[in-house]
């Protein structure tokens, strides 16, 4: 063995490079693949500024008070604003206004929040659920930790109920372990786009009560919706003790790199606690300019935010239903990808990696290829045979994100990637 490879931690062998990190070091025209936020409050953003440096300007002892470290589960003036937007929006009861801020936990990206609860729950061999496909960014990291991933079948609204509670059932028996996590996007989830109805929200929520599972309801596109907003699973657990909701700010107002979270009351100070180990406290400048923006102008942008990256949506759908090959895709009522794949046994056979560095990058066009949505090693629950089985990848997948190009080149990018695909398909 490699003599470094041996000073190093197990994990390292097991956990590749994140495919969108790699991704993200291509520059291309028809950049089609991170979810990059295109459409930012760029005028709102130095009047904040402007608005902080008077503040400071007025007495030094501000600055000295604020450029500082701060709390570990984040600045109290920012968990109220969060707390009273959060209370409005998603009608959580143990949320009732600016009062409960503490039950609001900031984080660095909602990543961190999601480390966090992993970090808290998994002991080596634990089991989690997770949809087929599911982002990249907890797949990987249920491995990192020791966790053993378990995917089930989603189709054009989701994560399919029947086959989760089977699932749960089935990886509790092969493996001897209970299913200690169900991880759900619920809206406009990564990488397909799909959003969960409200009845299945009920649903997976009652299989979680039924077989104690926790959830972690990922609400990262929360504020990205084209269509009335659907109520968080998080609503039906009255008590606090079954979900873990958390969201972020990089999608709607800018990448300040904030997550906030409402943790179950048990999981709360043992997330906090080990925050504290990973990062200290979350910047103080970063809270207070996005204090002020949920404070003051996130309801006055946010619809002009939404409706551009509605525009950009349509454009890529438009794009793809007159150029790709027959295939199964998602229509996204929010967020920022579009899934596709091909009918039938190419979805397991076609390479979309090898296709976007032979065929897309030379031609200026980039996706992400499905593969990157499933964890390194695990297993999969096969809904025919109704059985857990080694785990199965839709090689053939793709996310196309919109959220990025502006609607002229998205329609071009996407015309391009249809006519490639007919090409070589």
């Amino acid at each position: 063995m490699d003599p470094i490879r041996e000073v190093l931690a197990d994990w390292t062998r097991e956990v590749p490079e994140s495919e969108i990190r790699r991704l993200l070091k291509n520059k291309t025209k028809y950049y089609l693949a991170g979810g990059l936020p295109g459409n930012l409050p760029t005028k709102i953003f130095p009047e904040i500024l402007r608005e902080l440096a008077d503040y400071y300007d007025s007495d030094s002892q501000n600055v000295i008070n604020e450029f500082q470290y701060g709390q570990t589960a984040g600045d109290p003036g920012f968990r109220k604003v969060l707390a009273e937007r959060i209370h409005r929006r998603d009608g959580i009861d143990i949320i009732s206004g600016a009062e409960d801020w503490e039950k609001i936990l900031i984080t660095t990206g909602s990543q961190q929040a999601v480390y966090l609860a992993l970090d808290t729950l998994i002991n080596p061999g634990d089991i989690v659920v997770t949809p087929s496909p599911a982002y990249l960014g907890f797949v990987t990291t249920v491995v990192k930790v020791g966790g053993h991933v378990v995917t089930a079948p989603t189709d054009a609204d989701g994560l399919i109920p029947e086959y989760v509670e089977d699932t749960i059932i089935k990886a509790e028996k092969e493996f001897g372990k209970k299913v200690k996590i169900l991880y759900v996007v619920e809206d406009s989830d990564n990488p397909k786009g799909t959003t969960l109805p409200i009845k299945r929200r009920e649903q997976l929520f009652n299989i979680a009560e039924q077989h104690d599972v926790i959830v972690i309801a990922d609400s990262a596109y929360k504020e990205i919706q084209f269509e009335q907003k659907r109520p968080s699973m998080k609503t039906l657990d009255k008590d606090n003790s079954r979900v873990i909701y958390t969201s972020s700010t990089s999608k709607e107002a800018a990448p300040l790199r904030l997550g906030y979270s409402l943790f179950p009351d048990f999981l709360h100070s043992e997330a906090e606690k080990s925050k504290g180990y990973i990062d200290l406290c979350t910047p103080t400048i970063t809270q207070r300019i996005a204090e002020i923006y949920y404070g003051k102008y996130i309801d006055e942008q946010l619809p002009i935010i939404v409706q551009k990256y509605k525009d950009q949506k349509d454009a890529a759908y438009q794009a793809l239903l007159e150029t790709f090959p027959e295939g199964d895709f998602t229509n996204p009522t929010g967020g920022f990808f579009i899934w596709w794949q091909p009918k039938g046994e190419q979805a397991y056979t076609f390479d979309v990696r090898k296709f976007n560095q032979e065929i897309l990058h030379p031609n200026d066009v980039l996706v992400v290829p499905g593969a990157a949505f499933y964890p390194p090693t695990g297993h999969s629950y096969d809904p025919e045979a109704r059985e857990i089985e080694p785990l199965k990848v839709i090689t053939g997948g793709m996310r196309i994100g919109y959220s990025f190009l502006p609607p002229d080149l998205i329609d071009v990018g996407v015309r391009k990637l249809g006519n490639l695909l007919k090409e070589n398909l």
